[in-house]
């Protein structure tokens, strides 16, 4: 028993200081937090108590009655910001103004929804931006409302409005990416930034997309810019593929002219990150039956350099060999068979729509190019 006793007195000694740093730290939390709130919303503006259970702090303003908002404080030793308040003031919120504004307001088919970090998203479906004018005046009456019955949400720059528009399609972007994000609202320190219609349409307008994609077109990805679809893009999207062009400007191409069948030059397209080094070229053909502009003419190949992986429709293939992981040969997994006869070798070997070919690094085990060609 003599030995175990000074055990048990070490224990109690120690469970002693835990239990008295715990209240240590109750009582700071409590002065912390409400010397937040004393500068955030005043000293009589809100009631608040300790959570009977989690070591927290429930807290309600005076303007808000209904609302229980939590604090606590976060406390991190390799923090240079510890100890910090944690609260789900913003959300509380949020959703609050949301569930208010909907008793009053007609959204129609238009949605809003809150979410971290943005604040307010604002969804919309439209087919032009002829139709987008209707939910943008909903979107604005939304911000009027905030303003005129809940400013305390500007001082708090809790009035951010990401608007999520679905259904208008834009050039380089197939017709199932066609989401477009516009921030039209911004707390700012000298009050809100709205974005206004015209701008909206300003910056968008040139980007719509004329032509519909070809059901039959095929699609690919290189690891750099947006996906592609042969058969069905116009030379003018790839300008709209987050790529730039090596050889002239789209002011200069757009006076080319090819005849009905023609087939352009080819040209290269690469990222505008100078640590990513694959290389796109393109050719373009009239499948008219009258000339037009090398703008207007749709890709038919694709010749990439140099990347690390490729998506060829309906798969992600690696190109670059890691021991760490199974290599498979690029022909095995899109289930052909690699290239037997001297044209095969040149012009590739045909994998639905295409004609595809792989060509392999001389010195070590890599894809070092990939050529597409749209039958």
């Amino acid at each position: 028993m003599n030995i175990f006793k000074p055990i048990v007195i070490l224990l109690c000694i120690v469970c002693s200081v835990i239990f008295l740093n715990a209240c240590s730290h109750i009582k700071e939390d409590s002065e912390i937090i409400i010397k937040y709130l004393d500068n955030r919303f005043g000293k009589d503006a809100y009631t608040i108590k300790k959570d009977k259970y989690y070591r927290r702090w429930l807290v309600t303003l005076n303007e808000y009655p209904d609302l229980i908002i939590f604090y606590t404080v976060s406390r991190d030793p390799l923090s240079m910001t510890s100890p910090s308040i944690k609260t789900n003031f913003d959300e509380i919120f949020g959703e609050y103004i949301i569930e208010e504004y909907k008793k009053n307001y007609e959204l129609g088919n238009d949605e809003i929804f809150w979410e971290i970090p943005i604040n307010f998203i604002y969804y919309t479906k439209v087919n032009s931006l002829e139709e987008l004018k209707v939910p943008y005046d909903r979107a604005m009456e939304f911000i009027a409302f905030v303003s005129e019955k809940h400013p305390m949400l500007i001082d708090e720059r809790l009035l951010n409005i990401r608007m999520d528009i679905d259904g208008i399609r834009l050039k380089g972007v197939a017709d199932n990416d066609s989401m477009i994000y516009q921030d039209i609202s911004e707390v700012k320190k000298d009050g809100l930034n709205i974005k206004s219609y015209e701008a909206i349409c300003k910056e968008l307008k040139p980007q719509l997309k004329t032509h519909s994609d070809n059901p039959n077109g095929f699609t690919f990805h290189a690891d750099i810019g947006r996906s592609f679809i042969l058969g069905s893009d116009t030379f003018e999207d790839c300008f709209f593929k987050n790529l730039i062009i090596k050889q002239g400007t789209i002011e200069e191409l757009k006076n080319i002219i090819l005849q009905p069948g023609e087939i352009s030059k080819a040209y290269v397209f690469k990222s505008d990150n100078q640590y990513e080094f694959t290389n796109i070229t393109l050719q373009a053909k009239n499948l008219s039956d009258s000339p037009c502009s090398l703008l207007e003419a749709t890709i038919i190949k694709a010749i990439i350099d140099d990347a690390k992986e490729i998506y060829i429709e309906p798969v992600w293939i690696d190109l670059v060999f890691d021991k760490r992981r199974e290599w498979k040969e690029p022909y095995e997994i899109l289930g052909v068979s690699p290239p037997k006869t001297e044209q095969e070798n040149m012009e590739g070997v045909q994998y639905k729509n295409i004609k595809i070919l792989f060509e392999m690094n001389q010195y070590y085990k890599e894809v070092k190019r990939i050529t597409l060609t749209f039958l």
